[in-house]
């Protein structure tokens, strides 16, 4: 009996591991807003499905650079997202000046209010008509949106 223990341990620790999250696939790329890159644009991926579950759908943010450049990370840190079909958000918040909003701030909290750059239909899940197909191995998607 005790020869078979070992076995029995290591098919269980199999079954267990096989059981996990799936790897995140790593996603970068560009935005910009009629042609011209847009800093400071926060680009959201969130699940295309009926029902979101945690452990199968991933999202993720990035925050461009300069250049209109991101790379999108899972919120707790991990870079990537999972591989599967995402909706994709954008905010650009500018101040009355059209200073860039420092991504932590509050927009609701800034003085004399806030304007995206971005226009409506691109700044949520449900209104967004941009969507990405992230396959095994992640890959670079860049996006031209339309102030029109």
């Amino acid at each position: 009996m005790k020869l078979f223990q070992p076995t029995i341990l290591v098919l269980v620790a199999s079954l267990i591991a096989g059981c996990g999250t799936p790897p995140f696939q790593p996603i970068k790329g560009v935005v910009t807003l009629d042609g011209q890159p847009l800093p400071y644009c926060k680009v959201g991926f969130f699940p295309d499905v009926s029902e979101f579950k945690p452990d199968r759908h991933g999202f993720a943010y990035g925050l461009t650079n300069e250049k209109g450049e991101y790379e999108a990370q899972h919120p707790k840190g991990d870079k990537g997202i999972y591989a599967g079909k995402y909706k994709v958000f954008f905010t650009a918040w500018v101040d009355k000046k059209g200073k860039p909003v420092p991504p932590e701030s509050k927009p609701s909290e800034v003085p004399g209010g806030v304007k995206n750059l971005v226009p409506a239909k691109y700044g949520t899940p449900e209104t967004t008509p941009v969507t990405a197909s992230v396959g095994s191995g992640g890959g670079s998607f860049n996006f031209d949106l339309s102030s029109k």
